[in-house]
């Protein structure tokens, strides 16, 4: 997957477009870098509509990232910080929350989106289950 960023981009069209590849993860934008293996804060999150030149107005690099499926998270992280100056956090999905890809940055993102989805697929199974379990009585 390639990710074409320039200063006018929407930081949600990014997002979108790298959900689209990888549907049980998502990006998440903030004001203040994190260290590798450490949660960002959510008082620090950056809304999606803002551009890319919103988001740094010091950084007027336009661009591409290459995104492969046996990249790890902390590495796609850094490349768009280094490259971008935005400083991202990948989260994964987990039955019906996100979470943030915190102590797993040395997963793929291969690895990130199938943990993801199995977390999500029990989550349903779960639900389900106490659903006709709840319809019994």
């Amino acid at each position: 997957m390639i990710l074409e960023i320039d200063n006018e981009k929407k930081l949600s069209q990014l997002n979108n477009i790298f959900n689209t590849k990888y549907p049980f993860l998502k990006l998440e934008f903030y004001d203040k870098p994190h260290g590798w293996q450490e949660e960002s804060s959510s008082k620090h999150i950056l809304n999606t509509t803002m551009t890319v030149g919103e988001a740094n107005p010091l950084n007027l690099n336009s661009g591409i990232i290459e995104i492969h499926f046996w990249q790890k998270t902390g590495l796609i992280e850094k490349i768009f910080k280094n490259k971008f100056g935005l400083f991202v956090q990948i989260f994964r999905q987990h039955g019906d929350k996100w979470v943030q890809s915190v102590g797993t940055d040395e997963l793929t993102l291969e690895q990130q989106n199938e943990a993801g989805s199995a977390a999500t697929r029990e989550f349903i199974h779960d639900n389900l289950n106490r659903i006709e379990v709840e319809k019994s009585y």
